[in-house]
């Protein structure tokens, strides 16, 4: 079986009014290292990354930001092809930004999807 097109789970993202002090939180209790990236903090941890926004972030729709909880990223091969089917079945929220997008799964759980880099490191031109 391949491994070409099967989804990967990406960053965890949450919105915070408390940006910082979710970021320390995240460090300090649970032992994540990370640094401020300007407008989002990542934090690494042994197998994903969790990403510190604040609540007023513009690139998410408002109801996205809104979330109490998280927003778990999806990666695919065909990022544009997703964003189609999300929107013909009315899961799409917001626009689509090139290489991500937001969507709703039938529970109401915002979901990010972003686009897979080329996992072989190789032009397909050629």
């Amino acid at each position: 079986m391949s491994n070409e097109h099967e989804a990967q789970v990406g960053p965890v993202m949450m919105f915070s009014g408390k940006r910082a002090a979710a970021a320390e939180f995240y460090k300090n209790i649970l032992g994540l290292s990370g640094e401020d990236g300007g407008d989002s903090i990542w934090l690494d941890a042994a197998n994903a990354k969790v990403v510190v926004h604040d609540a007023t972030d513009q690139q998410a729709p408002p109801e996205v930001r809104s979330q109490p909880g998280f927003v778990v990223w999806f990666g695919v091969a065909d990022v544009r092809g997703a964003y189609e089917k999300a929107k013909r079945a009315g899961a799409a929220i917001g626009e689509f930004h090139g290489d991500f997008f937001y969507a709703k799964d039938p529970d109401g759980r915002y979901v990010g999807v972003y686009t897979l880099e080329d996992p072989h490191g190789h032009d397909h031109d050629h």
